[in-house]
C-alpha cells in the first residue's frame, strides 16, 4: 500500500505543479514540479526515498524516448543524418573525455573513472525542457530541429560512456579499444534490435486493424506496452534499451500512413492517452528530483560540509565549459545545420543556452549504484549532488538570459479571435437550425446545447445567469396566463403553477422582491380575466381538459422560452444563454422522450454544414483572413469526425 500511496501523491504533486504554472508562465513548469517534489518531501514516507535506477529508466524513461522517436520526422532525421552524428556522437563523447578529466581536476579525491561517469550523467540535452523553457519564445527553427534531434540520439551516447565508466570502476580494468568497440555494439545494436522489433510490432498492430480488432481497448494498451517490451528486449541482450524504444518509435513515424488506416476515433483516442501519459511521466522526473534532492542535500552533510563548496564550483564549472564547448561547436558550424554567416553567432548562442540537462541526466545519476562490494558506494551523494545543480543551472540561466535574445513567439492567429470566431458561427448554426426545425424544438435543442458546449470552456457569469433564469420565468408566466386564458388549464391549476415556480426562483436568487413580482403580475392578470369573461362557465371544463393537455403545457411552455434564449443570445451572452437552455433543455427531458436519434442525428450533420457556411461566407466576404478560416475548418471538421464516431459506435 505504501508504494501505490506514494506513486499517488507524486501525481498529485504533478498535477499541481502543472495547475499552478498556467497563472504564473514566466517561470518554466519544471520549477514548479521541482518545488512540489520539495514540499512532497516532507512527507514521511519521502524522507528517505531512494529511487530505483532500473524501475526509473523502464518505467519513465522508456516510454518517453519511444514517444519523441514516435513524433519524430523519419525524413528529416535522414536529411540530418550529418548533424546527427556531429551532436549526438562527437560532441557528445569529446564532452565525457574533456569534462572527465576536469572534474578529476577540480576534485582530485574522485577517481578518473567515476569523473568520467560524471561527465556521462551530465553530458546528455533534454528537448522537453527546452520547450518548457521556451514555450513563449521564437526559437529559430534550424536550432530547434538540432536540439530535438540531437536529444534523441545522445543520450543513448551519454549511457554507453556512463555504464562503461562504471565498469571500468568496479572492475578497475579498461582498455581503450574495447571501450570503443563495446561502445559501438552496444550503439548500433540497440538501433538494430529497436528496428526489428518496431517492424514485428507495426506488422502485428496492421493485422489487428485489418482483421477488425481495432478498438480502443485493443490497440491503446497495445501501443503502451511496446516500449516496455522493446526495451527489456534489448537490455536483455546487453544492448542499449533507449536507442532501441527510440528506434522503434522512429518505425511508427515511418509507418504513420499504414498506422492511419485504423478509425479516427481510435486515432483520437491514442494521441490523447499519449499525450496525456507522457505529460504525467515528464512531470514525475522533476517532481522526483524535488523530493531526492533534500535526501541527498542531507546525507552530503553527513558526509561532511567541508567539501560542499568544492562540489558547487564544480557543477558551476563543468555547466560554463559545456556551454563554452557547445557555442564554438555551433558557431563554427561543425553541427551543420546550415546557418548564414549573419546568424551563425546568434544560433551558436541559442543552441549553447538550450542546452538543458533534464530527465536522462536525473535518471543516470540515480542509476549509480547503492553498494559496491558491500559497503557504501563512494562518491555516489557527491555526483548526484552535482548532476542536480547542473540540471538546475541549465534550467535558471536560459530562462533568464533568452528572453533578452529571442523575441516572443507570435501566433498568425489570435487565440481570443478564435474563440469569438467560434462562438460566432455556433451561435449562426444555433439560430439556422432553431428556425429551420420549428416542429422539432426538443432535438434542436439539444443539438444546439451540444454544440455550444464546444464553443468555449469558460464558466458562465452567475448574476448574468440569475437575470436570464427570472427573465425566462417571466416568459413562464406569460404562457401560463396565455394557457389559462384559452381554457387550456384550469385558474387553480395555473395558480399552484406560478407559486412554485415564485418558490424555486427565490431559492436561486438573492433578490426575493424581483421573483414576488412574478406572483403579483399574474395575481392581477387573473383577476382581471375573472371580471371580463364568464370564468365559472368555462371552469368545469378546463378541469376536463386539464390532463389531456398537460404535455401540450409543457411544451408550450419549452417552446417559448426556446425562443426567448433564441431571440437574445449574442456572442457576448452566449455562455450564460448555454447554461439557462441546458437547464430548460433537462427539464424537458424529463417530461418528453426523444424517440428519433436518426433524427437527431441529421439535425447534427446541419448544424455542421451551417458552421462550415458561416466560415465560408466570412472568408468570402473577407471579414476573416484565410489562416483564421482554416483553423475553425479544422475545428469544425474535429468536431464533426468524434460525433460521427460517436453516433456510429452508438449503432
Amino acid at each position: 500500500m505504501l508504494a501505490f500511496y506514494a506513486v499517488v501523491l507524486l501525481i498529485v504533486a504533478t498535477i499541481v505543479a502543472n495547475t499552478v504554472y498556467p497563472y504564473f508562465p514566466l517561470i518554466p513548469k519544471a520549477f514548479y514540479q521541482i518545488f512540489a517534489g520539495a514540499i512532497l518531501s516532507l512527507v514521511p514516507m519521502y524522507h528517505h526515498f531512494v529511487l530505483e535506477p532500473e524501475m526509473f529508466m523502464l518505467i519513465i524513461i522508456a516510454p518517453l524516448m519511444f514517444y519523441d522517436g514516435k513524433n519524430a520526422n523519419a525524413r528529416e532525421l535522414r536529411k540530418n543524418m550529418g548533424s546527427i552524428i556531429s551532436m549526438a556522437i562527437v560532441l557528445a563523447v569529446l564532452t565525457v573525455v574533456g569534462m572527465g578529466y576536469l572534474s578529476h581536476a577540480v576534485i582530485v579525491g574522485i577517481p578518473l573513472a567515476l569523473a568520467f561517469a560524471l561527465a556521462a550523467i551530465v553530458t546528455p540535452t533534454d528537448a522537453v525542457a527546452v520547450s518548457s523553457i521556451t514555450s513563449n519564445m521564437a526559437v529559430p527553427e534550424r536550432v530547434m530541429g538540432m536540439l530535438e534531434r540531437e536529444s534523441l540520439f545522445n543520450d543513448a551516447s551519454g549511457l554507453v560512456a556512463f555504464n562503461l565508466a562504471l565498469t571500468a570502476f568496479t572492475t578497475g580494468q579498461f582498455s581503450l579499444g574495447d571501450g570503443i568497440k563495446h561502445f559501438f555494439v552496444v550503439f548500433l545494436g540497440g538501433l538494430l534490435i529497436g528496428v526489428v522489433l518496431g517492424l514485428v510490432s507495426v506488422i502485428i498492430r496492421v493485422f489487428l486493424v485489418q482483421s477488425g480488432k481495432d478498438s480502443s481497448s485493443v490497440i491503446i494498451p497495445y501501443d503502451l506496452i511496446m516500449p516496455f517490451l522493446i526495451y527489456l528486449a534489448a537490455e536483455h541482450l546487453e544492448l542499449s534499451g533507449i536507442l532501441a524504444v527510440v528506434a522503434a518509435g522512429l518505425i511508427y513515424s515511418a509507418s504513420s500512413n499504414q498506422l492511419r488506416l485504423s478509425s479516427t476515433q481510435l486515432q483520437l483516442v491514442s494521441r490523447s492517452t499519449w499525450d496525456f501519459f507522457t505529460s504525467i511521466l515528464n512531470g514525475f522526473v522533476f517532481v522526483l528530483l524535488g523530493v531526492s534532492l533534500p535526501t541527498v542535500w542531507v546525507n552530503i552533510q553527513r558526509d561532511g560540509t567541508k567539501s560542499l563548496p568544492s562540489f558547487l564550483l564544480l557543477a558551476v564549472i563543468l555547466y560554463l565549459v559545456m556551454l563554452a564547448l557547445r557555442y564554438l561547436w555551433i558557431r563554427f558550424d561543425w553541427a551543420m545545420i546550415r546557418s548564414g554567416k549573419k546568424d551563425r553567432s546568434r544560433n551558436a548562442l541559442i543552441g549553447a543556452l538550450s542546452g538543458v540537462h533534464g530527465t536522462i541526466t536525473l535518471a543516470m545519476a540515480f542509476s549509480l549504484p547503492l553498494t559496491l562490494h558491500g559497503a557504501a558506494f563512494p562518491f555516489r551523494n557527491t555526483l548526484i549532488f552535482v548532476a542536480a545543480i547542473v540540471i538546475i543551472l541549465s534550467l535558471l540561466v536560459p530562462t533568464i538570459v533568452l528572453p533578452f535574445i529571442l523575441p516572443k513567439k507570435t501566433t498568425v492567429v489570435d487565440p481570443d479571435t478564435v474563440i469569438q470566431e467560434r462562438k460566432a458561427l455556433v451561435a449562426y448554426a444555433a439560430e439556422r437550425l432553431a428556425q429551420e426545425n420549428p416542429d422539432n424544438t426538443a432535438a434542436a435543442q439539444s443539438v444546439i446545447e451540444t454544440l455550444s458546449s464546444q464553443a468555449t470552456d469558460i464558466r458562465p457569469d452567475r448574476k448574468k445567469v440569475r437575470a436570464l433564469i427570472n427573465q425566462a420565468a417571466q416568459v413562464e408566466v406569460k404562457t401560463v396566463q396565455s394557457l389559462a386564458d384559452n381554457h387550456v388549464i384550469s385558474n387553480g391549476f395555473a395558480n399552484r403553477y406560478v407559486r412554485i415556480l415564485v418558490m424555486k426562483s427565490q431559492m436561486s436568487s438573492h433578490n426575493p422582491f424581483v421573483n414576488l413580482s412574478l406572483w403579483f403580475r399574474f395575481i392581477s392578470h387573473r383577476i382581471t380575466f375573472m371580471f371580463s369573461h364568464n370564468w365559472r362557465r368555462v371552469k368545469h371544463v378546463a378541469r376536463k381538459q386539464q390532463r389531456e393537455n398537460y404535455l401540450k403545457i409543457e411544451a408550450d411552455i419549452y417552446t417559448n422560452v426556446i425562443n426567448f434564449l433564441t431571440e437574445i443570445s449574442t456572442v457576448d451572452n452566449q455562455t450564460e444563454v448555454n447554461a439557462v437552455r441546458n437547464y430548460y433543455n433537462a427539464r424537458h427531458s424529463r417530461f418528453v422522450a426523444n424517440k428519433s436519434t436518426d433524427q437527431q442525428n441529421e439535425l447534427f450533420i446541419q448544424a455542421f454544414q451551417y458552421e462550415y457556411t458561416y466560415i465560408q461566407q466570412r472568408r468570402t466576404a473577407g471579414a476573416i483572413p484565410s489562416e483564421l478560416a482554416d483553423e475553425l475548418y479544422q475545428q469544425v471538421s474535429t468536431d464533426q469526425m468524434l460525433y460521427t464516431q460517436e453516433f456510429a459506435g452508438a449503432d
